[in-house]
């Protein structure tokens, strides 16, 4: 076999595993990133102004949304990132 017989089968080689490489999977986000990135804030009730344990329940509730939303949309900023999208996605 001579040198460029062999270097010919080398590049093919690599050529054909360069091909069978996993790639990001391009397609739609999550639904479940999605969903949690709409979810709707808590609505205050009246007892949140002359109730303390009221007041501190419903801090409690918009405290968990913003995470659980924050969270979601970091998914989805990754999750672009990862199919190709230059974007930033902090934290």
């Amino acid at each position: 076999m001579t040198r460029t017989t062999r270097k010919f089968r080398a590049v093919a080689l690599l050529l054909l595993l360069a091909a069978c490489s996993p790639r990001p999977q391009v397609g739609v986000p999550p639904v479940a990133d999605i969903e949690a990135a709409t979810e709707t804030k808590p609505k205050p009730t009246a007892a949140i102004l002359t109730d303390p344990a009221a007041d501190a329940r419903y801090n409690s509730a918009v405290e968990g949304w913003g995470d659980r939303v924050r969270a979601a949309g970091v998914r989805l900023c990754r999750f672009y990132r990862d199919v190709g999208v230059k974007v930033e996605c902090g934290g």
